[in-house]
């Protein structure tokens, strides 16, 4: 079942059970979408309230930003199954199947390229978060803090699904390439997730 379609009650099920999805790149997904609907309610606290009207643009830009990452959040955790599904039907062929061959890397580099865009997500929300750090309700910094741990938390958990496919892809290029992408943006959402919660916690 899709998680666009499911309830939460429903996917922690599914996810539950012994099946090859939904698994780590959904729940990745998920998290991320969760992220975002915190970012959103810390927006939602700050609007409208005198102290903050400089600021007004800027929560309008990122609540619209906001809403957005979670529909593309949970449609990246939904397109990590279907991915992941397409490489689960290959691994079941002989390593000398004629289809598994001709099909294998493409499949993996697809598969890869999920989590990619996950974690470019992440870094774009995060981004929006470190923008409206001194420029929210205060009373809810632990919640944009907390909206940033989530967020790096979920690159962390798609940078494992990069890799784990990465390191099966027979070309070394394409390999290399995939690694050094992601590696690149989970430095990236590190920083960002720490420069965030410094700027919470003073």
């Amino acid at each position: 079942m899709m998680m666009s379609k499911s309830t939460i009650s429903e996917f922690l099920q599914d996810l539950s059970t012994k099946q090859p999805t939904p698994g780590g790149g959904a729940v990745a997904g998920l998290v991320a979408s969760i992220a975002s609907a915190l970012g959103n309610m810390v927006v939602a606290y700050s609007k409208g309230k005198k102290s903050l009207d400089e600021h007004n643009k800027l929560h309008d830009d990122c609540a619209q930003f906001f809403d957005a990452a979670m529909n593309e959040a949970i449609f990246l955790g939904d397109a990590d199954a279907e991915a992941y599904e397409k490489v689960n039907v290959l691994w079941k062929l002989s390593k000398d199947d004629p289809k598994r061959i001709t099909q294998w890397d493409d499949a993996l580099l697809d598969a890869a390229q999920v989590p990619l865009k996950t974690m470019d997500l992440c870094k774009r929300i995060l981004l929006s978060l470190q923008a409206l750090g001194g420029k929210t309700n205060p009373l809810l910094d632990s919640d944009l803090a907390i909206a940033a741990i989530l967020t790096n938390s979920a690159a962390r958990s798609a940078d494992w699904n990069v890799r784990i496919n990465a390191m099966q892809v027979e070309s070394q290029d394409a390999k290399q390439s995939l690694l050094s992408a992601s590696k690149t943006l989970l430095d990236e959402c590190n920083k960002l997730e720490q420069a965030i919660e410094h700027s919470c916690s003073v």
